[in-house]
């Protein structure tokens, strides 16, 4: 760029392998909605006894007013993180090893940020509940899992086009009265069809003016980024608030050996755009965030998010039991009706609570195994085991019924349902 002498993106090779199932047009998330349902009732006005109910709620069961939450699940969210995956489709095309494809891998990190922005609170999701995307023209395919509920534990398997994203993270929230702090702990990692692996960490979350004011999101920690190939490393500084003001600033810098590299510099907001300056003077742009969407709702949807919640005949046929989309209490809020979102999520919540009661042993998840060895933050404590898009393949040719997944939204009584 402007004549300077850094090292810039090689035009992307085509040698990376194409798996078949990204080439699958009969995919029915392929018919994705456009926009979210007109709500069907106008929201309630909290009151100062449903702030004295938010308090008890918070640290009870997160049992939060249907006003204070959106219509996804904390497992849902770990869908939106993929938004800017075209980041690593453009990562596993640079050479291993390089500057290059580091700072690609970097921006993507960043980008996972930029999806974590919404003030309202997503539902709980009990142990088992599952959430997929199976989107080819994206070029992923992907399964996460609440593998427990005590802690929350959440994890991940996405496939993309020469490499594999995974990981878990295990959530502490502290409610601090007026904000509230979620603290993960826990490893991704990133493996390239070169056999190059990288590795980063989650960061501190935090939600102000959580019930009183205008909640705004702030992220803050320093982000590692590795490589298994390089000895050179990043490094991402998230800005902690100062006096209660949002700043969204980011900094950062390569490592090698232990020592900060002056040049690259990165800079930019965690919510906007990630830049890169070089040591003769030029500068450029890692990432960049999509604009506002066009079609505007309540909860402040990005398009991939709005996308997510799609659902139809054609793909609910395929879906498991656990899956999110049979969660009645979302989909009514989704399409607001308000006072069923609350009644379904009641009974919802009593059916696990009496499902948890009559549990004789410890949930297994269905697609991830747990590796006790393994502490949270040093490498991944549930790996997938893999079967799931084989199961979905064959629930499509009509041969499957997904036995052996707990019928946990059913109708009923909830013992027998973890058995």
């Amino acid at each position: 760029m402007n004549g300077s002498t850094h090292p810039q993106l090689p035009p992307a090779s085509q040698s990376c392998f194409e798996p078949q199932w990204l080439h699958d047009r009969d995919e029915p998330f392929l018919h994705r909605r456009d926009r979210l349902p007109e709500p069907a009732e106008e929201p309630k006005r909290l009151g100062i006894r449903d702030f004295i109910r938010v308090d008890a709620a918070i640290i009870r069961d997160l049992n939060l007013p249907i006003v204070l939450c959106e219509p996804v699940t904390d497992m849902q969210r770990r869908g939106d993180f993929l938004e800017y995956v075209e980041l690593l489709h453009e990562a596993a095309r640079l050479p291993a090893g390089s500057v290059e494809r580091l700072l690609k891998v970097t921006a993507f990190t960043v980008s996972v940020y930029s999806c974590v922005y919404r003030p309202f609170l997503p539902f709980r999701s009990p142990a088992g509940e599952t959430g997929e995307i199976v989107a080819p023209d994206k070029g992923i395919r992907a399964i996460g899992e609440k593998c427990d509920d005590n802690p929350g534990v959440n994890a991940l398997h996405v496939e993309g086009r020469g490499w594999v994203l995974s990981g878990d993270e295990k959530n502490a929230i502290e409610y601090r009265g007026l904000y509230a702090n979620i603290r993960p702990t826990g490893l991704f990692r990133i493996d390239f069809h070169d056999k190059e692996i990288f590795s980063f960490n989650p960061l501190v979350t935090t939600v102000q003016h959580l019930v009183v004011g205008k909640a705004y999101i702030d992220h803050y920690g320093t982000m590692h980024i590795r490589s298994s190939l390089s000895s050179l490393s990043a490094q991402v500084k998230y800005g902690e608030p100062l006096f209660g003001a949002s700043t969204h600033k980011i900094t950062g810098w390569l490592m090698e050996g232990g020592k900060r590299q002056a040049s690259p510099a990165l800079h930019g907001r965690w919510d906007s755009k990630l830049m890169v300056s070089w040591g003769d003077g030029s500068k450029q742009l890692l990432w960049q965030k999509n604009p506002p969407y066009q079609h505007p709702s309540r909860y402040n949807f990005s398009r991939w998010v709005v996308e997510l919640g799609t659902e139809s005949p054609e793909l609910q046929r395929l879906l498991p039991p656990t899956d999110i989309r049979r969660r009645r209490d979302v989909r009514a809020l989704d399409s607001g009706r308000y006072k069923q979102a609350e009644q379904e999520r009641a009974r919802i919540l009593q059916r696990l609570r009496e499902a948890r009661a009559a549990r004789t042993k410890p949930h297994e998840p269905c697609w991830f195994t747990l590796h006790p060895e393994v502490r949270f933050g040093e490498g991944r404590r549930y790996t997938y085991k893999g079967g799931y898009f084989e199961n979905r393949e064959l629930a499509r040719q009509g041969k499957g019924d997904w036995d052996g997944c707990p019928d946990i939204f059913g109708d009923g009584p909830g013992a027998g349902v973890y058995a």
